[in-house]
């Protein structure tokens, strides 16, 4: 075993430039193979982790992207099951420029209740009701902007009116569920817009409410929905998982694009590896031929040219994968991708799996030419071409 890695090494450095460019090119697909796999797994653990809460998501029913009045929440808290509730009202903006967008998520204090898993600490919870102007930021956003807590942060509205508003960073928000959440008082948010122009101060989003177990989500949903039934905003409930993966499919088909992209990838990949495994065994002939003359078995020679395919594909998939592993194990937002929720993580189980498909797509890029190679007869080898 230790001469046949000894033979793959020294056959590896006879064309050392060829042996680079192949190891970087399979790296570099590994790399994007890598994060293009973890987007459908980012978006699948969205929905699974909000599949465990007690959330119900209260959107307007001739619409989602319609509005409610916030003043629901006075009936709804009432209500048998109901342990908390809260009106969201979103702002689009961005920080220095277009390029760098912000996500406002404005609530009443009651933001805390309605989501324990926020993670607020009571120093945060006593800074925001003292201050109008704090904001509570994921650390996801936090670290893409090189922000600190106690920063002043100047976002300027994406609507027509390009509003601006200063916030200070009170906290940092280490829930992975909202990684990119900025967290503002809704009060704040309302009063500046009605200075500019003029929103109804009642109007929210989307309104979301905590039951108190497990068994009153469906009929809390169903009480509500018949509640404001007739009204002038008539309701549709559902559960936390559910509109978020209907919020998802309304992205359109992003799963298959990916998984399409993926293909295409591992596509280009086999065949400039297979290009490189031929012209790799083209120069191997010769060799082969007289190995073959000296008794060498066919599964010998076999183990050697497949060697050297294999240690090409695992260290072209160690350099693509482990850089991708430490850029984004610890997440990154993809905006619009993920409507704001979640970000893309890469775990080292995908990073593995990222690993084992280059090692198989390298070795089965050499099927064909070392079949055709190992099958020569010794005689005629030394004047064939693969």
């Amino acid at each position: 075993m230790l001469k046949l890695f000894k033979l793959i090494e020294r056959n590896m450095r006879r064309n050392l430039a060829r042996t680079i460019l192949t190891m970087l090119t399979i790296a570099l697909a590994t790399f994007i193979y890598t994060i293009l796999i973890c987007v459908p797994a980012s978006m699948d653990k969205v929905v699974n982790d909000a599949s465990g809460t007690l959330r119900l998501i209260i959107n307007n029913k001739t619409a989602p992207w319609q509005d409610l009045p916030a003043r629901y929440c006075d009936d709804i808290i009432k209500m048998p099951g109901a342990a908390a509730c809260v009106g969201i009202t979103g702002w689009f903006a961005t920080w220095r420029s277009p390029s760098e967008p912000v996500f406002c998520a404005a609530a009443g204090p009651e933001i805390s209740a309605v989501f324990p898993d926020y993670e607020m600490t009571d120093e945060q919870r006593i800074a925001t009701r003292k201050e109008r102007r704090s904001a509570i930021v994921g650390e996801v956003l936090m670290r893409k902007y090189g922000w600190k807590i106690g920063q002043q942060v100047t976002l300027r509205g994406t609507d027509a009116d390009h509003m601006e508003m200063t916030f200070i960073i009170m906290g940092l928000m280490k829930s992975k569920r909202y990684p990119n959440t900025f967290l503002i008082r809704r009060d704040y948010l309302m009063e500046a817009r009605k200075a500019h122009g003029g929103y109804d101060e009642d109007i929210a989003w989307n309104i979301i409410v905590r039951a108190d177990s497990a068994e009153a989500l469906a009929p809390l949903a169903k009480q509500i929905d018949e509640r404001f039934a007739n009204s002038d905003y008539e309701t549709r409930t559902s559960t936390e998982s559910d509109a978020l993966a209907s919020g998802l499919s309304a992205l359109g088909n992003v799963r298959g694009i990916i998984f399409a992209l993926c293909a295409v990838v591992i596509l280009t990949v086999l065949l400039i590896a297979a290009n490189s495994t031929a012209m790799m065994v083209r120069d191997r002939i010769g060799e082969v031929a007289i190995m073959r003359a000296l008794g060498f078995p066919r599964s010998s020679v076999a183990s050697l040219l497949f060697g050297e395919c294999a240690i090409l594909g695992l260290a072209g998939g160690l350099l693509g994968a482990i850089p991708a592993l430490w850029m984004f194990s610890g997440g990154v937002t993809l905006g619009a991708v993920l409507s704001g929720n979640g970000a893309l993580w890469v775990t080292p189980r995908q990073a593995l799996s990222a690993v084992i498909a280059a090692l198989l797509v390298s070795i089965g890029s050499g099927l064909i030419p070392i079949a055709a190679a190992i099958r020569i007869p010794p005689a005629m080898a030394f004047r064939k071409v693969v």
